[in-house]
């Protein structure tokens, strides 16, 4: 994922990060634009599943997004001939 300060546009790179959750991130960033010169926080979160997992945890529940939803439904529904 390529990252770019919201000032200046130039790359902004991650100086460090930490995961308080497992379905969430906090990532500290810095512009490495030097006439620019921005840092912060950004924060990234898991929020759909498009594919299940074949290893889930019982601990972690990301909602299956609705197209995914119908294509699983459609794949477990047995077809009449």
């Amino acid at each position: 994922m390529r990252i770019t300060c919201p000032h200046c546009d130039e790359r902004a790179i991650t100086r460090t990060s930490r995961r308080p959750l497992p379905v969430f991130y906090e990532v500290f960033a810095q512009c490495t634009n030097p006439h620019c010169s921005w840092s912060g926080k950004l924060q990234v979160e898991f929020v759909t599943t498009t594919n299940p997992s074949r290893t889930p945890r019982d601990d972690i529940n990301i909602p299956v997004e609705p197209a995914s939803r119908r294509a699983l439904i459609e794949q477990l529904t047995p077809t009449q001939s």
